[in-house]
């Protein structure tokens, strides 16, 4: 197995993780085109044969959602992919090519023992390549390499802290906050329900407007950063109640857009979404109520610099519906 800047634990120690596992099919066969529940499963049965400790943590946290997985990536044409997905035309595998999952784990603690598994596994393996790593439905995969290189040219892959997303949101200038481009790489939808009359039930929303994305990212920050004691006093960076009124007076509206309505085949239904590309501008001033500033950092963020946080922590975290199975894969630009 080869490993790119995966390198000890001790090293470095991050709060997240984007891994792309770079795996080659035993034999030929054929899988469907979105496999996100079928990774899913895998990667939790992998890890309990070898991490078990590992799995357990993250049945632990299942509610808030410790990790995500994409589905299995093809090196294929995007549109030939989209176009599998809508009509759900099984894909042919070959073991002359490599194909790639990509997991984020969103609590820093796992990272060690997912390290400690690779190497036990490839110890006792003898070698990564020639041994079965991971069975998705039917076909079963060789592990070929882990990549977790920032400075991988797919750019889908990285690690950083809590504290360095916060710096990174800080040093932004006015300017530069202004303009906000996402890219929903997957298949995205949000399970919503308007809270003030629940007559109507829930719905899924095919459109990544800010109501749909930021409170909820900002409740992702507040649960993830109170996982360790370091880093809870982070919490108060992001005032989810500033960014709901930020939104509500139209301080943050779509700016240009490329988006396509998309549908994905789950075992029990078809789920439908959007993929593509949104333009955010993000207009000033911010508002007066400046937040107060950390304690843990003695930084304090704009509202318009804590969306910008949010927009990083999205990069790890997912956005959404069902993020632990596929969906909402989503990075800025």
């Amino acid at each position: 197995m080869e490993t790119t800047a995966l390198t000890s634990p001790g090293s470095f120690k991050a709060d997240l993780y984007a891994l792309h596992l770079r795996l080659r099919p035993l034999q030929p066969g054929t899988l469907m085109p979105f496999s996100g529940e079928l990774v899913h499963g895998a990667w939790l049965e992998w890890l309990r044969g070898a991490a078990p400790d590992v799995s357990a943590r993250l049945h632990e946290g299942n509610k808030r959602r410790l990790f995500t997985c994409s589905s299995l990536q093809f090196p294929l044409p995007p549109a030939q992919v989209r176009e599998a997905e809508r009509n759900n035309r099984h894909l042919p595998l070959s073991p002359e090519k490599t194909y790639t999952i990509r997991i984020t784990l969103l609590l820093g603690e796992l990272f060690p023992h997912f390290y400690k598994a690779l190497i036990q596994f490839n110890h006792l393996s003898g070698n990564l390549r020639r041994s079965p790593f991971m069975q998705i439905g039917r076909q079963v995969f060789l592990l070929e390499e882990v990549i977790a290189s920032p400075d991988d040219p797919a750019r889908w892959t990285g690690f950083t802290t809590f504290h360095g997303l916060a710096e990174q949101a800080a040093l932004l200038q006015p300017a530069r906050c202004e303009r906000m481009t996402l890219e929903f790489d997957s298949l995205t939808t949000f399970n919503w329900i308007n809270t003030r009359n629940k007559v109507y039930g829930n719905y899924y929303a095919l459109l990544p407007l800010p109501r749909y994305l930021f409170p909820g990212l900002a409740k992702r920050w507040q649960e993830l950063v109170a996982q360790e004691p370091e880093t809870r006093e982070l919490a108060a960076l992001v005032q989810p109640e500033l960014i709901e009124e930020y939104i509500l007076d139209d301080g943050i509206v779509i700016d240009d857009y490329d988006l396509r309505p998309h549908q994905v085949h789950f075992s029990t239904h078809v789920q439908p979404g959007f993929i593509g590309r949104c333009v955010y501008r993000l207009r000033g001033p911010d508002p007066p109520s400046a937040p107060a500033p950390s304690p843990a950092t003695r930084l304090s963020l704009t509202v318009r610099q804590q969306l910008w946080l949010l927009a990083y922590l999205a990069f790890y975290c997912g956005v959404g519906y069902k993020t632990p199975m596929g969906m909402g894969r989503v990075r800025p630009l």
